[in-house]
């Protein structure tokens, strides 16, 4: 299996307005959305691949236009895939942003019903996200995942999320040394195969 990680195009949190980062569900720009759509010429989607996106409206924005050419997209929301700080400070509450809280599963269910769910059970991972937890309380969790998408014996899933929650992610899949000089840039992509 492929798993591409992508980063969502850039993002209004992403520009110069002031205080930025306490922008609450920020959407794409249109460079973003520019950024997004040139992705469509880098890889040719197709019904068979699969989309899991972190609940903002940037990666629900991005997978959107990844995917508006195809009939019946497979495309997942998971909790699992939000923002996550990296490296992990020693007070992780005093640095999170407004732009990094999940989207509520309220409003993804009303207003992006084509997306099917993942840990919906799961209210306080909804609501408190992984972007503040603990590497130890992370790995398990990004292990599921890792292990559910092995389950759905795809030929290539792509992650749309965030830098520091795909650094995250690659590190849990065996990569070492990784600092924030390794993010991706606005719609950058990395893949892995699994």
């Amino acid at each position: 299996m492929e798993i591409i990680f992508v980063r969502h195009g850039q993002g209004v949190h992403n520009t110069n307005i002031p205080d930025r980062l306490n922008t609450v569900n920020p959407h794409l720009t249109e460079r973003g959305r520019q950024q997004v759509t040139a992705l469509k010429s880098e890889f040719a989607f197709h019904e068979d691949d699969v989309f899991i996106v972190s609940p903002t409206i940037r990666t629900i924005e991005t997978v959107n236009i990844m995917s508006s050419d195809l009939n019946s997209p497979h495309k997942y929301v998971s909790p699992l895939v939000g923002p996550r700080m990296f490296p992990m400070p020693s007070n992780p509450e005093a640095f999170a942003s407004k732009c990094d809280l999940n989207y509520p599963l309220c409003e993804i269910t009303k207003d992006h019903s084509d997306f099917i769910v993942l840990e919906e059970d799961n209210q306080q991972l909804w609501n408190l996200g992984v972007n503040t937890l603990k590497e130890s309380e992370f790995i398990p969790l990004g292990w599921s995942l890792i292990n559910w998408l092995k389950k759905l014996a795809a030929k290539r899933v792509f992650i749309v999320a965030h830098d520091g929650t795909i650094t995250n992610y690659r590190i849990l899949l065996g990569e070492s040394g990784l600092t924030r000089s390794d993010f991706l840039g606005e719609a950058g992509w990395y893949k892995m195969n699994i």
